[in-house]
């Protein structure tokens, strides 16, 4: 009795993946398997190499004009770069002494109020800017995929962000005045 072996069926991980890369899942899934099989591995330089000839069924997963794919591939670049460069905190300066001299006037308050909720505002405040960074890197990555309806779904949650950046640096409370703290509550 022989038995049959079927092929697998494939499918995208992403909504829209056949629109966004140009071939159908279970093209896609069938020649990565080929190329998996005959070289042991599946390297991206082979992967190109074999979508190359206009006939091969990647050919449409990729783009071929150089001025398109190059600005694409310095995206890429750039894209990198944000996310691997990360900012070094300065080194604390020694303490310097200086001259003291008697001071002949009140001094002002260093805080005109204390406000409890400061810390959690300048946390929330970090928080929106974190998340308006992954939002734009996902923005890119959809504008790269051609996927025009995530990039405008992204592009309404990036202007949500930045409404709550907006809102929350206006309204940071460590030392605002009474009434700019009303001002701040009644947007």
């Amino acid at each position: 009795m022989d038995f049959i072996k079927a092929e697998p069926e494939y499918v995208f991980r992403i909504e829209d993946g056949e629109e966004a890369m140009g071939v159908d899942a279970q093209t896609a899934g069938s020649e990565l398997d080929r190329i998996r099989r005959r070289d042991g591995t599946i390297r991206p330089a082979a992967v190109v190499d074999e979508a190359r000839p206009e006939e091969a069924p990647l050919h449409p997963a990729f783009e071929w004009r150089d001025p398109v794919a190059a600005e694409q591939w310095r995206e890429h670049q750039a894209s990198t770069l944000i996310k691997v460069v990360r900012v070094v905190p300065a080194a604390p300066q020694e303490p310097r002494v200086a001259s003291v001299r008697p001071v002949t006037q009140a001094a002002a308050p260093v805080v005109e109020r204390y406000d409890p909720m400061a810390k959690e505002v300048m946390e929330a405040l970090g928080q929106v800017v974190e998340a308006r960074r992954k939002v734009e890197e996902l923005k890119l990555r959809t504008q790269r995929m051609g996927d025009r309806r995530s990039m405008a779904i992204l592009g309404v949650a990036f202007g949500f962000l930045e409404d709550a950046h907006e809102a929350l640096t206006n309204c940071q409370l460590s030392s605002t005045s009474e009434r700019e703290l009303q001002a701040c509550r009644s947007r």
